[in-house]
């Protein structure tokens, strides 16, 4: 299935702002079981596109909490540390699971 560049764009914007892939395609008025086909395809442009959306999303979030920490918040230090504690053991999973280094 080949999307729009606008299309592109509004799935990003619909799966940042956390809507799944079926309100997705209700929303954008596509067949769900197409939709349904291309996020179960992990090299697809819909999932491409969608999970480009969330990481967005949570960039954006995550730069406001920087702020947030190099201004003195204790809250916003101890979330970055817990958020960046998890990344690393994600990375360090996906290298296990994967063999990526």
């Amino acid at each position: 299935m080949e999307f729009s560049q606008e299309q592109k764009a509004e799935i990003e914007e619909l799966s940042g702002a956390g809507f799944n892939p079926k309100k997705i395609s209700m929303i954008m008025n596509l067949p769900w079981l197409e939709i349904k086909h291309w996020y179960s395809e992990p090299d697809s442009e819909f999932r491409y596109h969608y999970d480009r959306g969330m990481l967005l999303n949570e960039a954006a979030r995550d730069k406001e909490v920087n702020a947030s920490a190099k201004n003195g918040s204790i809250t916003a230090i101890q979330l970055l540390e817990s958020k960046l504690r998890s990344r690393k053991l994600d990375e360090l999973r996906e290298r296990l699971l994967n063999g990526d280094k």
